[in-house]
């Protein structure tokens, strides 16, 4: 753009000249027609730049680890006559590990429609950002540049690639084997029972008369049905890149072995800096898909707070994911 500045000072410089060396109409028209072109030329572009738009789209909204992923840039511009020079300046950011590209392209008579690609790296896990930084364009004299607008960021999920993952002993066993007893809504008959004081509210064909003729209290039966225990799929939400691709290799294939067999199971970790418990449902592609992206958004530090060291919410059975394994822990 200084160059194009530079040639219309000098040619504006000539007109000038022009004009003092040669008296006639013709020079002064020449002089006022030099004056005019950047008006005439912002009057022209200006209808088309104020609604322009630069959109960064994902060719796919997933990927697994080591496949091509690409972003395009597409411009929307209603405008009839084509833009001089587009300047983009885009950041692809995965914001699990903290790395970032920066691209910048220039672009020439560029209409609408018109797109570029954005190459996006897979080597690690996450959730990459693709993001405008800066947009402007230039008139159709390349004087002045404008801004244009950016219509928000898309991302790409990088996927885990797929192991083969071993249930522990205690959780692979048979289905009887990870059932636990909790109390039936609304009661019934049963041979499984637990004594408890008596509420407000208590059917009183629930009260155990004998026991609580010896007690000064109503004791009831509550009765208890069998339910699938719920498993907790727990890893340390920190450490190496290459590291966490193992973790989250290991998570996806255990949960999908899970939704399989029909466990029910949730992703539980710990926010690396604040020590808050996070946990997601995950029966299901789809549900399992939702606790990635949320896990991805977050950074991954080298050292933070582990799942170890917290206190995690009770009830469920706890299944360690680590690097080296999977291992599991009582409910």
């Amino acid at each position: 753009m200084l160059h194009r500045r530079i040639a219309y000072l000098g040619a504006l410089g000539a007109a000038i000249c022009f004009q003092i060396f040669f008296r006639g109409y013709f020079s002064t028209f020449f002089l006022i027609l030099v004056g005019l072109l950047p008006v005439l030329s912002l009057a022209l572009s200006l209808p088309g730049l104020l609604r322009c738009t630069l959109e960064a789209v994902p060719t796919a909204l997933t990927v697994a680890r080591g496949e091509p992923a690409q972003f395009r840039a597409v411009l929307r511009c209603p405008a009839w006559l084509p833009l001089a020079c587009l300047r983009v300046t885009l950041t692809v950011v995965n914001q699990l590990t903290g790395d970032s590209a920066t691209l910048r392209r220039e672009l020439r008579g560029v209409c609408s429609g018109a797109s570029f690609p954005v190459e996006a790296p897979t080597s690690h896990c996450g959730r990459l950002l693709c993001s405008v930084r800066r947009a402007r364009a230039l008139d159709l004299l390349g004087l002045l540049s404008l801004p244009v607008r950016v219509q928000g960021r898309t991302a790409i999920l990088v996927l885990p690639v797929p192991v083969e993952a071993e249930l522990p002993p205690e959780i692979a066993g048979s289905e009887q084997q990870g059932r636990i007893l909790r109390p039936r809504p609304g009661g019934g008959p049963g041979e499984d029972y637990e004594l408890r004081d008596y509420r407000p509210g208590d059917p009183m064909r629930q009260v155990h008369w004998k026991l609580s003729t010896k007690r000064a209290d109503l004791v009831v039966r509550e009765v208890l049905e069998p339910v699938q225990a719920a498993l907790l799929l727990c890893f340390d939400h920190f450490g190496p890149p290459e590291e966490l691709d193992r973790v989250f290799d290991q998570l996806c294939s255990l949960s999908r072995r899970l939704t399989e067999l029909e466990r029910p199971h949730r992703i539980l970790w710990v926010h690396p800096s604040t020590g808050t418990v996070e946990q997601y449902p995950a029966d299901g592609e789809r549900a399992l898909l939702a606790a990635l992206a949320k896990a991805f958004a977050v950074p991954a530090p080298l050292r933070g707070r582990s799942v170890f060291d917290a206190e995690l919410p009770p009830g469920g059975r706890r299944i360690y994911v680590t690097a080296q394994g999977v291992k599991g822990g009582e409910p």
